[in-house]
């Protein structure tokens, strides 16, 4: 399946998109999809998935992204807390005009832009910074609007705390080829990551040798095929660790592990945390 084409039209009286959503279900797009524009998205204290171009991966006390034009993703769900919204701003990259991203002034936000093509995550003292600065470019009238934004965006260019998506390369962007076979392998652990995935059945669907496969899956995702499954079910286990009350070893089965102490381990490599701690941080503050 390839990613859809979203189309996206400015604010009134604007040369950009901003828009705050109250819950996720008040966003429209809930399919992979790709756009010519460049996007931010702040989420305040979700917690959720980012799959973006052949990266995926879980955030949890919300986010602060910045990707590209044209990386195919999906939206950045997020399973709601208290108090949570999500706020998306979409812009082209000559939308002050052509040749304005040439101006001198411009430079720093030139080099932001050319970094999101790797995709940009900012550090959490960041993201609580611009939760302001995204609300009052929301507030504001078109031609405020649009002076804070560069200011914002200026500010953001000059931030040091971040990391890169897929550092070193030049696009997160997949080849088709390579696409429809790492994206049905994503749909077969999206279906099946509660049974026993294997790794000859992902490289068959992929109508690969298990070494052809395995050197591919490598080179888009920088992981092996169970490591990214691992990742994936972990993701879905942080899932149900915020949001239901069933007992953690219910979760682990229902995540795909058949043993707790395996489960264990795997989650505190991946988040950093053990599953028991994970859920006292959620139990403290509730869910809509």
């Amino acid at each position: 399946m390839r990613p859809l084409v979203e189309r996206i039209s400015p604010n009134v009286g604007s040369s950009f998109f901003i828009e705050r959503h109250a819950h996720h279900f008040t966003c429209n797009i809930n399919y992979w999809h790709h756009h010519p524009e460049y996007e931010m998205v702040f989420v305040k204290n979700g917690v959720g998935e980012q799959r973006v171009g052949n990266h995926l991966s879980y955030y949890e006390d919300g986010m602060l992204i910045f990707i590209g034009p044209d990386i195919p993703h999906l939206p950045f769900l997020n399973y709601q807390r208290e108090n949570n919204y999500e706020i998306v701003l979409q812009l082209k990259e000559d939308f002050m005009g052509e040749n304005f991203m040439e101006r001198p002034e411009m430079n720093q936000i030139r080099n932001l832009f050319k970094r999101s093509h790797e995709g940009i995550i900012f550090g959490s003292g960041i993201k609580q910074g611009a939760e302001a600065r995204l609300n009052e470019i929301i507030l504001a009238d078109p031609f405020k609007r649009l002076i804070l934004l560069l200011d914002f965006l200026n500010d953001l260019a000059l931030q040091k705390d971040y990391r890169l998506i897929s550092p070193g390369r030049a696009s997160l962007a997949v080849a088709p080829g390579d696409f429809n076979r790492i994206n049905k392998v994503y749909a077969l652990i999206a279906e099946k990551y509660m049974e026993d995935v294997s790794l000859n059945e992902a490289a068959e669907l992929a109508s690969m040798t298990v070494p052809a496969f395995c050197r591919l899956f490598k080179r888009h995702t920088t992981k092996t095929f169970t490591q990214f499954l691992n990742e994936y079910r972990i993701s879905k286990s942080v899932q149900l660790l915020s949001t239901e009350v069933q007992p953690i070893s219910e979760v682990a089965f229902s995540c795909g592990y058949n043993s707790l102490s395996y489960f264990n381990r795997q989650f505190k490599q991946i988040t950093g945390h053990k599953p028991t701690d994970y859920r006292k941080v959620f139990e403290a503050s509730p869910v809509f």
